[in-house]
């Protein structure tokens, strides 16, 4: 049983999780990134991002199961892996992440309103025309991540971290600027740095691409490519 549960994290769809939630069963524990919470998030959730994850410090909570969830299910996929290395027990993971859970029909809620909100209201009651909505992604590029979960608040110049990690600076800078994506060496490189799961930085790569590609040509895809179905 033991060797079982080390190969991977026991996953659970979200219309469980839901269920889990209404009956008061679980904690759920969103382990994105506090600007991705910011914008959108499952109510009651608890905030505790990849980048500040502990494995060692991960609480328990006495007769309740934990779930953790991320964009689209990797990064809590990692977390998970992560908790069962340090031997913590009963730790679960939602499948499709926040995307699962709103293709599910759940609702989420949003922790501020954006400050153009109350003028593109007011211009509508007025019947003036507005801009079209910003597409606000969820999923950051992992440069942003490394400066503002990482580098900002733990005081790293980015020449330092380039040092550190034994890439050229320019590697560093043009990974911030979004001129460069990552890769797995970097991800290695950075993980090591950084203590987090290995994959970390290039599951936010993966993620980030996917949001793009959806806002770019979702639609098209959608048109030309039918599901297939039992009869082929």
């Amino acid at each position: 049983m033991a060797d079982r549960k080390k190969q991977g994290v026991e996953s659970v769809d979200a219309a469980t999780v839901h269920d889990w939630i209404e009956r008061d069963q679980i904690v759920l524990v969103d382990v994105r990134e506090t600007t991705e919470f910011e914008h959108e998030h499952i109510p009651g959730a608890m905030l505790l991002p990849m980048s500040k994850f502990d494995p060692e410090l991960f609480p328990t909570v006495p007769g309740k199961k934990v779930v953790l969830h991320c964009a689209v299910g990797k990064r809590s996929e990692s977390a998970g892996k992560m908790l069962i290395n340090e031997g913590y027990e009963g730790a679960l993971h939602m499948a499709g992440g926040i995307e699962a859970w709103k293709a599910a029909g759940f609702a989420t809620e949003v922790q501020f309103t954006p400050p153009t909100a109350a003028k593109d209201e007011a211009a509508a009651a007025s019947g003036e025309k507005t801009a079209a909505p910003e597409f606000v992604r969820l999923c950051p590029p992992p440069g942003h991540v490394l400066k503002d979960e990482y580098l900002e608040p733990l005081n790293i110049p980015q020449h330092q971290l380039a040092e550190k990690i034994g890439v050229p600076d320019a590697v560093i800078r043009d990974l911030i600027n979004g001129d460069i994506a990552v890769n797995v060496e970097l991800s290695l490189r950075l993980a090591r740095f950084f203590s987090t799961a290995a994959d970390f930085w290039i599951h936010l790569q993966i993620e980030h691409d996917l949001e793009a590609a959806r806002q770019q040509i979702g639609d098209r895809i959608r048109r030309e490519v039918a599901p297939r179905t039992a009869s082929g």
